[in-house]
C-alpha cells in the first residue's frame, strides 16, 4: 500500500522495503518534533548494534529515487520496526512514549488491519490511496521540479531586459561595457539565487535553472523590482556621464 498516514499531527509517506514497512531519519525526526539529525545522530552512535537488512536497510540512490522519489545522491538509510524501536529508545519523554505506540499501531502493523477488512472496504482504500499518489505527483510536477526550458528561457530574457533598462538602454555606454554589463546580469540572477536558496552544499550559488516551477512567478516579480546595489549604480553613472562627456 502506499498513501499518507497521519501520526501525532505529522503526515508521513507510507514505504514499503523488501516487505516490510520502513521510515526514514527525517520521518522520525518529523513524527517525534525533533530537530533535524537527531535520528541519523542517534543512529550513528549506535551503528554497531543495529543488524543491517533486519533493523535497518541501505537503499541505493537509484532504487530511493524509483521507489520513494527521494533524491539522495549516497542512497538513503531506511528503518524497519524493530530498528526503530532500538533508535528511540533515548526518547524517554512522554510525547516520545506515545507517538512510538502511535507510529508501531497506525504504521508498521496496518497490513494487519488492513488484511482483516473485507475486500470492498480494501477496494476504498486502495483507490483513496491511488488518488492520493496521483494528487501528490501533480503537486510535485507543479512546485517542485526544476523550471521548464520555457520557464529558464523566459526568466533569462527578463533578467536581460531588466538589466538594459538599468544600464540605460542598449545605446549606453554601460551597456557597451561588456564587463559591466555582465556585472549587472550576474547580480540579478545572484538577487534570485539568494532569496530562494539555490546554493549548493559548500554554499556556492548553482545556476538559476535549478528554481523550483513553485517559485518561478515570485522570481520574474523580484527581477522586475530589482534596484541595483549602490556601488553598480555608481559604476553605470560614471559610464554614462562619461559617454555624455565624450559627444
Amino acid at each position: 500500500m502506499n498513501g499518507l498516514i497521519r501520526i501525532n499531527g505529522h503526515e508521513i509517506e507510507v514505504k514499503e522495503y523488501k516487505g516490510q514497512r520502513v521510515v526514514t531519519f527525517k520521518d522520525i525526526d518529523t513524527v517525534h518534533e525533533r530537530p533535524e539529525g537527531t535520528a541519523r545522530a542517534t543512529f550513528n552512535r549506535s551503528k554497531n548494534h543495529f543488524v543491517e537488512n533486519e533493523d535497518y536497510f541501505v537503499c541505493d540512490a537509484y532504487e530511493a529515487k524509483k521507489l520513494f522519489g527521494i533524491i539522495a545522491p549516497n542512497g538513503i538509510v531506511l528503518i524497519a520496526e524493530e530498528g526503530y524501536l532500538m533508535l528511540v529508545k533515548p526518547f524517554g519523554d512522554d510525547l516520545a512514549w506515545d507517538v512510538q505506540r502511535k507510529l508501531v499501531k497506525a504504521y508498521f502493523r496496518a497490513n494487519d488491519i488492513f488484511e482483516n477488512m473485507s475486500q470492498e472496504l480494501k477496494a476504498v482504500i486502495v483507490v483513496d490511496q491511488r488518488v492520493t499518489a496521483v494528487e501528490k505527483r501533480v503537486d510535485y510536477l507543479e512546485n517542485d521540479i526544476p523550471l521548464y526550458g520555457s520557464e529558464a528561457d523566459q526568466l533569462s530574457r527578463i533578467v536581460k531586459k531588466k538589466g538594459v533598462s538599468v544600464l540605460g538602454g542598449k545605446g549606453s555606454n554601460a551597456y557597451k561595457d561588456n564587463k559591466l554589463r555582465s556585472e549587472v546580469y550576474t547580480d540579478i540572477y545572484n538577487q534570485v539565487k539568494r532569496e530562494y536558496g539555490l546554493y549548493d552544499a559548500d554554499g556556492r550559488f548553482v545556476t538559476y535553472k535549478a528554481l523550483k516551477r513553485k517559485y518561478f512567478p515570485g522570481s520574474l516579480r523580484l527581477v522586475e523590482s530589482y534596484i541595483p546595489p549602490e556601488y553598480l549604480q555608481e559604476k553605470i553613472k560614471d559610464y554614462n556621464a562619461q559617454c555624455r562627456l565624450d559627444e
